[in-house]
């Protein structure tokens, strides 16, 4: 019986001491109303931009940092890391100093010209074949070429009384000049408006971009002598716009032009051949 009587003993407070452990575990971390959650933070970090960056400038390393700030204080789409911005085309100009976005190095469908200081705004049309198949944006450099036809260039033949006549038949060969301007840089595009699917039926599935003869506008920011030439190409030849690597804005080529001599004198290009027919005469 006093053996029987211990062992209970000892089972019994074995048992008092689990159910004490067990006690100061859940008591823990718990205050009186429960347990107590972890604290929201406060801060993170965000992208912060060293210096001025402007419009077309592919971002890199030494232009920006990254900084904890508060939540309050920390814009709701600022990138959180450079390397989301390192090699980035900045679609609007950034101040030093100010937050980085994810929304700086994305195309608005909203047209926002900030036209820099000694520059004018001068839009263009383009299509698929003229403006780099309507891929170019904001930020982007790019050249200008014109075409000109024979109408540019008339042959003309003074007689002796003064009198001037336009030769025609002469020079029906288009001429396409050098390069027009170099390194002008799009500040806005503006595209046609899509029509609406007929007979309220749904729109078409998205996919990869596709060839039309839609037009788009290229806002370029020119000097006012740029303007003038621009206005005068516009009206009387065919203008392209050509993309340059953003990497090489201030490098500038020096070009000669093409006209049909060109081609065969320098690229090898065979000139047409002169094909006679002699026609029978008929006999009485």
């Amino acid at each position: 019986m006093r053996r029987t009587s211990r062992l209970v003993l000892l089972i019994g407070i074995f048992l008092a001491a689990v159910v004490f452990i067990v006690i100061a575990l859940n008591g823990i971390g718990s205050g009186p109303s429960g347990p107590v959650a972890s604290a929201a933070p406060t801060t993170a970090d965000t992208v912060i931009a060293l210096v001025d960056i402007p419009l077309g400038t592919v971002v890199t390393q030494d232009m920006v940092t990254k900084q904890v700030l508060s939540l309050t204080g920390r814009d709701a789409d600022a990138l959180g890391d450079p390397s989301q911005a390192i090699g980035q085309t900045a679609r609007r100009a950034l101040l030093a100093g100010g937050q980085v976005h994810a929304s700086d190095f994305k195309v608005s469908s909203t047209v926002q010209l900030d036209v820099p200081t000694g520059k004018r705004a001068f839009a263009i049309s383009v299509n698929q074949l003229t403006g780099v198949g309507n891929l170019v944006s904001v930020g982007d450099n790019v050249d200008v070429l014109i075409t000109l036809g024979a109408a540019a260039f008339p042959v003309v033949q003074v007689l002796r009384d003064g009198t001037i006549t336009v030769v025609t038949g002469l020079n029906a060969t288009s001429v396409k000049l050098p390069l027009l301007l170099e390194n002008v840089q799009i500040l806005g595009t503006i595209d046609a408006p899509v029509a609406a699917p007929a007979n309220g039926a749904a729109p078409a599935a998205s996919g990869p971009p596709t060839l039309s003869d839609v037009n788009k506008l290229l806002i370029l920011a020119v000097t006012p002598a740029q303007a003038e030439v621009l206005l005068f190409a516009r009206t009387t030849g065919t203008l392209d716009v050509v993309l340059r690597s953003p990497l090489d804005t201030d490098a500038t080529v020096a070009t000669d032009g093409v006209i049909l001599k060109t081609l065969i004198d320098k690229y090898g290009l065979l000139p047409p051949q002169l094909v006679q027919t002699i026609v029978p005469t008929a006999h009485p």
